[in-house]
């Protein structure tokens, strides 16, 4: 059985407009969150390493967060950043615009990470044992754009030497962008704990989060 850090009233992956890919601004972001009665939420925006490949503009000074508050709602809001794995050696970015906040992902994305993927999980576990004081969970692990050479064995059993909880990405799972076999693999072997996340680009994202904890569920991996 996995244990599920947050609630169906929270969600610590999201992306805006402000900082990075997401269709809608931060205020946007948190009226949505508290018309739907979320309760806690972390936008966590690309790292300045994918920022930088991809091509993102920027919008904002990461130092206007500072004087940003919640002027909407009840919604206990935060800011982090989705760092991304950068190469075989297990190098990561954690940081926007030089600042790197304490709640941190550790994700791997095919456009910021150009080795060979059939050395993915070399880069995994070099990353989780330089950065697991500072990473929060692993996003979107199972995907399919980078994870068909993934051991999951493997992965999982450094991940449980430092307890690292792993995420169950939403937005992938609703579009089927997943090796389901390799995460129900990885559920079964893990010892820490999972974290449910929209990952939203759009604030319809939101509304598909309910669907892992029915999946988790008819799994047998969640009571």
């Amino acid at each position: 059985m996995v244990k599920v850090l947050n609630t169906i009233h929270e969600d610590y992956h999201m992306h805006s407009m402000n900082y990075s890919d997401g269709m809608n601004s931060i205020d946007e972001i948190v009226q949505y969150a508290g018309k739907i009665w979320l309760k806690k939420i972390t936008i966590t925006d690309h790292s300045q390493f994918a920022e930088d490949q991809s091509g993102f503009a920027k919008k904002n000074r990461r130092s206007s967060i500072n004087r940003w508050k919640n002027i909407y709602n009840d919604v206990e809001v935060s800011f982090g950043v989705e760092g991304d794995l950068i190469d075989e050696e297990g190098n990561c970015c954690f940081d926007i615009q030089g600042k790197e906040p304490e709640f941190c992902i550790l994700s791997c994305h095919n456009e910021v990470y150009t080795w060979d993927l059939k050395n993915i999980t070399q880069a995994y576990i070099n990353a989780i044992h330089k950065y697991h004081d500072k990473i929060k969970f692993i996003g979107h692990m199972c995907n399919l754009s980078t994870a068909e050479h993934l051991d999951v064995e493997a992965v999982a059993k450094v991940l449980n030497q430092y307890q690292i909880p792993i995420e169950l990405n939403c937005s992938y799972l609703n579009t089927q962008r997943m090796y389901f076999d390799k995460m129900d693999k990885l559920l079964s072997l893990i010892e820490a704990w999972v974290y449910v996340n929209s990952d939203m680009h759009t604030l319809n994202d939101f509304n598909l989060r309910q669907e892992w904890f029915d999946y988790i569920k008819e799994k047998g991996f969640m009571e």
